[in-house]
């Protein structure tokens, strides 16, 4: 059994990345319809498995870190592993249930939660999706002042209970008030990214983990696909390589990488 995790941050290119590996064979959610969903405004899916997306993003809820982006950047490990202890049973039931021989998972900010409960994963491979921090700040800063942002708070309810809906919107406004609209501030969000992305490297040190440039990704997409497939040691069929390189849409190298 291999188990493979994403690790980047919102709006580095994970959808791509996660549609590629679905269609190497990678099992990255049990429900071909909701992959393909076009949330978050992915014109080809978001490839995340729903089921995941939910727990995930309660446990986020718990830890404070969900809306609160400030405390991204702040090192409280006690308030994040109760709340990994709380969803503990859970998570690790919903693990067990999807599990594949190839199988795997996405979610943009994993990277704060995953430290707490990677040890019940067998066999994890770790794809640390790398966009610069200024790229994805600007995307993050583009996606708001589109409306966006607002759309994916949306989201962010269908993912709680309704009695958590009114703390879900004073915790909304209380960021805005206290710290104004945060997808305005390029400087701000690169430090958040900057300082996830040393987590991740921190975290996969001493762990099976490849580095992938998402610039590479599209604009040498065979070359990298392939580097991912060495690096899982798996064997695609040849059908499965092609709908993985066709996976790669010109249009991509304008929305995702000349911003």
């Amino acid at each position: 059994m291999k188990t493979v995790i994403i690790l980047t941050q919102p709006r580095s290119g994970s959808s791509l990345l996660a549609g590629i590996l679905h269609k190497l064979g990678v099992s990255m959610g049990d429900n071909e319809e909701e992959l393909i969903a076009k949330s978050h405004d992915n014109k080809y899916g978001s490839y995340e498995d729903q089921d995941f997306q939910v727990l995930h993003h309660r446990l986020l809820f718990k830890a404070k870190i969900l809306i609160r982006y400030p405390n991204r950047l702040k090192e409280d490990e006690s308030r994040i592993k109760k709340a990994v202890e709380k969803y503990e049973d859970r998570l690790v039931a919903l693990i067990r249930k999807k599990e594949r021989k190839l199988w795997g998972w996405k979610d943009a900010v994993l990277i704060y939660t995953i430290p707490y409960f990677e040890k019940h994963l067998k066999n994890p491979y770790y794809i640390f999706l790398n966009r610069p921090p200024e790229s994805v700040a600007n995307s993050q800063i583009q996606a708001g002042r589109k409306g966006r942002w607002w759309k994916e708070i949306k989201l962010e309810y269908s993912y709680q209970p309704i009695h958590q809906w009114i703390p879900l919107a004073l915790r909304t406004f209380g960021v805005i008030l206290r710290h104004g609209f945060i997808f305005h501030e390029l400087e701000y969000l690169s430090k958040i990214v900057e300082d996830a992305h040393r987590k991740i490297e921190h975290f996969t040190k001493d762990k099976k983990c490849i580095q992938v440039d998402l610039k590479n990704l599209i604009n040498n997409s065979e070359d990298e696909i392939n580097r991912i497939i060495d690096f899982l040691e798996i064997s695609p069929t040849e059908d499965q390589i092609k709908d993985a390189f066709n996976f790669v849409h010109p249009e991509l190298i304008k929305s995702d990488v000349q911003k």
